[in-house]
C-alpha cells in the first residue's frame, strides 16, 4: 500500500487502493473494536472550523445584536429637537419685531400706512419709540394727578369722596422697587399728557379726532383704580384734577407755587368697569 505520504512526487497516488486509515477503519468496523478517526488529511480544513472568508459569509461577531437606541442618546435628540424649535420661533419673533419697529421709526410711506393698525397694536405700549434719548427734554414741573368720586349707597344717597392722589399712588409703588412697572411709571402720566394736548384747557373741548378717545382712557383708568380701592358698580361719576407745580431754581426765593385744573363730573360706563 502507498500512503499519500509516501507518494513520490510528481507520480499521481492511485485512489483507488485504500489507504492505512481507510484500511484501519474498515478492519475496526468488522471486527466490533473502536475505531479512531485519522483526522483530516494533511492541507483540508477540520469541518468543525468554519473560515469566513472562505465560505463567503459575515463572521457573526461583525452583526450587531442590539439596535435599541441608549435613553441618554434618546434624551440628548430630544433636547437638540426642542432648542431647534424654540431657536426658529426666536428668530422669527425677532424678524416681526424688526419689521414693525421699522415701520414704526421709518417716513410715512404705502407700506406703513397699510399696516399702520397692526403697528400700533405691536408697539404699543411696550415697545413705543421716541427721540428722548438723543434730545432731551427735561420736565420744567411735576403735576399730579388728582381723582374723585361719586358713589350711590344702599339707601340711594350719593355720597362724594375726597381727592385721591394717583400720582402719589404711583410713586408709592416705585419707590424701593428695583424694577418698577411701566404701568406704575407712565400709565396716568401718559394719559393725562395725552389728553391735556388733544382738549382746550379753557372748555375741554376736544381738539382733533382724539379727543373722545383720549377722555375715554383717562376716564378707565381712573374708574379702574377706584375699583381697586373697593368700589365697584356703585360708582357712578368720576371727576379729576391736576396740580402743576413748576420746577425753579434751588435757591430761588419764594418758593414754586401749585396751579389746578379741575375737570368737570364723567358719568361712569358698563364698559369701564370691564
Amino acid at each position: 500500500m502507498q500512503s499519500p505520504d509516501d507518494a513520490v512526487p510528481g507520480q499521481p497516488v492511485d485512489r483507488s487502493k485504500p489507504t492505512v486509515g481507510s484500511e484501519a477503519a474498515a478492519l475496526g468496523t468488522a471486527t466490533g473494536g473502536p475505531t479512531t478517526d485519522p483526522g483530516p488529511a494533511p492541507g483540508t480544513p477540520s469541518p468543525a472550523v468554519r473560515i469566513p472568508e472562505q465560505a463567503g459569509e459575515r463572521s457573526a461577531v461583525d452583526v450587531p445584536t442590539d439596535t435599541a437606541v441608549p435613553a441618554d442618546e434618546r434624551r440628548s435628540i430630544a433636547v437638540r429637537s426642542v432648542t431647534a424649535v424654540f431657536a426658529v420661533l426666536a428668530i422669527l419673533v425677532t424678524l416681526v419685531h424688526v419689521f414693525f419697529v421699522f415701520l414704526h421709526v421709518a417716513p410715512s410711506n404705502a407700506l406703513s400706512q397699510e399696516y399702520q393698525k397692526e403697528t400700533g397694536t405691536w408697539i404699543y405700549p411696550y415697545f413705543e419709540q421716541n427721540w428722548a434719548l438723543f434730545a432731551p427734554n427735561p420736565m420744567s414741573e411735576n403735576f399730579r394727578v388728582q381723582a374723585q368720586s361719586r358713589v350711590r349707597g344702599p339707601d340711594g344717597a350719593v355720597v362724594e369722596s375726597d381727592w385721591s392722589d394717583l400720582t402719589l399712588d404711583d410713586l408709592n409703588h416705585i419707590r424701593g422697587n428695583p424694577y418698577p412697572s411701566k404701568a406704575d411709571q407712565n400709565m396716568i402720566r401718559r394719559a393725562w399728557s395725552s389728553y391735556a394736548d388733544s382738549h382746550d384747557a379753557k372748555d375741554e373741548s376736544a381738539i382733533g379726532s382724539r379727543g373722545p378717545l383720549t377722555q375715554r382712557y383717562l376716564r378707565r383708568i381712573v374708574v379702574h383704580r377706584f375699583q381697586d380701592a373697593g368700589l365697584n358698580r356703585s360708582l357712578e361719576s368720576i371727576r379729576i384734577r391736576v396740580a402743576t407745580t413748576a420746577i425753579g431754581k434751588p435757591d430761588a426765593s419764594p418758593g414754586p407755587t401749585t396751579s389746578y385744573r379741575t375737570l368737570g363730573w364723567w358719568e361712569t360706563k358698563p364698559d369701564d368697569f370691564r
